[in-house]
């Protein structure tokens, strides 16, 4: 019971804090699982590329993913009512007030300083996940090893192909109309075949 409870608690302060969408509440529940120790950043990578790829919000496939992963059925109900209720909660307040005063200079001002902030906190997420699962400066204990990991003066630097993967999957999101639903899956056939 303390872990389910602790999994509503964990995706309510995730819910209420976690403004961007899905991407963003990443670091904070990669953090927050790391400390309870019911999930690794590889398993919280492969969460996040379920919810990416599943129908959906991010922010709740990944609460649901997470909370399976840690207490079963009853972990992604848990999950699921920490993430949806204060959202939903919140999302019926500011509508209620939003539409009269969102053409308002100081509020058209707070959502400039919004949004970098948001592309910082994903771009954060991106860098951490890369770091954490060996593909950016890993640790010898997180080395790919059927990779191709390059090495300056016996320090690995990155794997080769999980980099190529990933810069190649950015530039189709940055050039092409493809749907990263798409991508994943196709990058998820590509690591069949290359590793």
């Amino acid at each position: 019971m303390d872990v389910l409870i602790g999994l509503f608690i964990i995706f309510v302060k995730l819910s209420l804090f976690s403004f961007g969408g899905g991407f963003v509440m990443v670091p904070i529940a990669m953090a927050e699982l790391e400390a309870n120790q019911w999930a690794t950043a590889a398993e919280l990578t492969d969460a996040v590329a379920i919810a990416t790829m599943s129908p959906g919000p991010v922010g709740v496939n990944l609460a649901v993913a997470l909370g399976f992963k840690v207490a079963g059925f009853a972990g992604a109900f848990a999950a699921f009512l920490g993430i949806s209720l204060p959202t939903t909660m919140l999302v019926i307040l500011v509508a209620a007030f939003f539409f009269k005063i969102y053409k308002h200079h100081l509020v058209t001002a707070a959502f400039h300083g919004l949004r970098p902030v948001i592309t910082g906190i994903i771009l954060y997420a991106a860098i951490s996940l890369a770091l954490k699962n060996g593909i950016i400066l890993p640790a010898s204990d997180k080395l790919i090893l059927n990779g191709y990991n390059i090495f300056i003066k016996d320090i690995p630097i990155f794997e080769l192909k999980s980099l190529a993967i990933s810069l190649s999957i950015f530039l189709l999101l940055l050039r092409t109309a493809i749907t990263p639903i798409f991508l994943i899956i196709l990058s998820g056939f590509i690591g069949i075949v290359i590793f």
